[in-house]
């Protein structure tokens, strides 16, 4: 199985991406467009609440598409306007993100 390390900065912005899916936006189909059903998108936010500032994590493949999901989605719904604003990172870090993640899981 597929384990893919995250540094404190990248799963801090995973963290805000899922704050925006579940309380920010609303999307339709949450489980189709992000991968996985609502109460485990809640469990991985409440595990990341958790963890200290400076932690790496590993996610598995599907944790990772979730990230990669949540990224995308976020980066649409917001636009560049709104991006930094709401999540505290910028829109080119957010892409330039998204494009490692794709890069990870194709």
């Amino acid at each position: 199985m597929h384990q893919f390390i995250f540094c404190s900065r990248e799963w801090r912005l995973l963290h805000q991406c899922l704050n925006e899916i579940l309380r920010g936006f609303r999307l339709d189909n949450l489980e189709g467009v992000i991968g996985i059903e609502e109460p485990r998108l809640t469990e991985l936010l409440a595990y990341l609440d958790e963890l200290p500032e400076k932690a790496e994590i590993s996610l598995d493949l599907t944790q990772t598409l979730v990230f990669r999901n949540a990224l995308r989605e976020t980066l649409r719904e917001l636009g560049v306007e709104e991006f930094h604003t709401r999540t505290g990172f910028d829109f080119v870090e957010g892409e330039a993100t998204l494009a490692k993640l794709n890069r990870l899981v194709t």
